[in-house]
């Protein structure tokens, strides 16, 4: 294939709009408490914070403290805008991982194609009525927490299988160390995610177990059990830490009863469900997938793994919203999911153990140039949004600075994001007080050059 061809710019066309959105990305809801702690306290602080007040899964909180290091003063967003690309970089990474998993073909077979469909289903996360783009790219706290660790878990289910293979004892010992790590990494994140992995693993090596009994351990299933203990690890660490007993206390869901905790199970059914259902992403299943003329053979028991490990992480965020609260920004690890799963299900329903799908090519453009249209719609809606958003955000900076100064009880401009038509979007320091709070005190320990404009 030449390099000009059409296939290679439209790579260089997605790989641009990720960048773009990356340059947008702005502080939001817990960025403020992660601001204001890290700049007027230090690192150990915040850490401390986190274990002590929301659980210990404070792997996620390291990591971006790490990176947000760079843009504690507010003048410049390098580091937010780092984490943003290594997001992007890890769903990427972990569709291409998916798709060569699936088709039993190695990371140095992927074609072209490949790449484009990675990069097409990266840029999928919104919905009709959801800010997925936001929560994937832009609230970097959430997707640390709920995004990343799905990544991170199907990175390194490819990671054991090539390590299972290699001939060298000593680079599998060392591995078997990696996994582990990798392990508490997705382990240590968020409940829901961290809880689906660690079921979805427990099956695995009940399975592994079952089909080689009587025959020596095989090096996937040491791999295996390496990963599932990094991941009991992670996980145990989030209910030890004293964080996890006081947030649920703050929350109160335990002590309002058995209709309250109905009532709240009905609600987190009914949000990600609905989430779920309107996703656009089923039309692009419906729709663009029966109308490509493509030869593939597809394994159903990988494919049938993504359907259950999906049904798992959706079943965990529905049960520890119940316990806690469904917002907006927790699904990015679901929505993820979702292209995937959409493809899966018509293979894991078929009768044949090895799912060859070739399927007729159709005149109907009409349909294909429909769903594109919403799919490329949503990405720009998001993305415009976020650009507004961001423009918005610097312009009320230096504006909340001197407001900050002259009264602590002067109200904030806030810079929201409005979705429209339907107006649903993500509030900002001017309607939720613990965010104005914690931005008002960041306001005030830090310098900004322009603040002589308040004299």
């Amino acid at each position: 294939m030449k390099k000009t061809s059409p296939k290679h710019f439209l790579v260089l066309l997605l790989v641009s709009v990720h960048i773009w959105q990356a340059s947008l990305v702005r502080p939001v809801a817990d960025d403020y408490t992660l601001l204001r702690i890290y700049t007027q306290e230090g690192f150990a602080p915040f850490i401390s914070y986190i274990w002590n007040n929301f659980g210990g899964n404070v792997t996620p909180a390291i990591i971006r403290a790490l990176y947000l290091s760079a843009s504690l003063d507010g003048s410049n967003w390098y580091g937010f805008v780092a984490f943003s690309i290594t997001t992007s970089l890890l769903v990427v990474t972990s569709y291409l991982v998916l798709i060569t998993w699936l088709t039993n073909r190695g990371m140095r077979q992927i074609t072209i194609n490949d790449l484009l469909i990675s990069l097409f289903a990266s840029l999928a996360f919104e919905g009709f009525f959801t800010p997925g783009l936001s929560s994937a790219y832009l609230f970097g706290a959430a997707a640390g927490v709920h995004l990343w660790p799905i990544c991170i878990f199907l990175i390194t289910l490819k990671l054991i299988e090539a390590s299972s293979r290699s001939k060298s004892k000593i680079y599998f010992v060392g591995s078997l160390f990696g996994f582990i790590f990798l392990g508490f990494l997705a382990g240590n994140s968020g409940i829901a995610e961290s809880s689906a992995i660690f079921i979805a693993l427990i099956a695995l090596t009940i399975g592994v177990q079952l089909s080689s009994i009587g025959k020596r351990i095989s090096r996937f299933s040491l791999a295996i059990n390496a990963h599932l203990l990094g991941v009991t690890s992670g996980l145990a660490t989030i209910f030890l830490a004293p964080g996890f007993t006081n947030r649920s206390s703050r929350l109160g869901k335990l002590d309002e009863g058995t209709l309250s905790l109905i009532t709240s199970f009905r609600s987190a059914l009914a949000s990600f469900s609905g989430e779920v259902l309107t996703h656009p992403i089923w039309l692009f299943a419906i729709l663009i997938i029966p109308f490509i003329n493509y030869r593939v053979e597809i394994d159903k028991s990988r494919a049938r793994f993504v359907v259950v490990f999906f049904s798992l992480t959706f079943a965990m965020l529905i049960l520890g919203s119940t316990f806690g609260y469904a917002a907006w920004h927790q699904s990015s690890g679901l929505i993820f999911l979702l292209a995937p799963v959409s493809f899966c299900l018509p293979i894991v329903s078929s009768r044949s153990r090895n799912f060859l799908t070739r399927l007729p090519s159709t005149q109907n453009r009409v349909a294909l140039a429909s769903v594109a249209l919403v799919l490329i719609g949503l990405m720009f809606r998001g993305v415009a949004v976020q650009e507004n958003r961001s423009s918005l955000w610097d312009s009320n900076l230096i504006q909340n600075h001197c407001l900050t100064i002259a009264s602590n009880k002067s109200p904030l401009y806030g810079a929201e994001i409005r979705y429209w038509p339907i107006g649903l979007g993500i509030e900002d320091v001017n309607r939720w007080d613990w965010m104005a709070k914690e931005y008002k005190a960041w306001l005030k320990i830090i310098d900004f050059k322009d603040s002589g404009t308040c004299k």
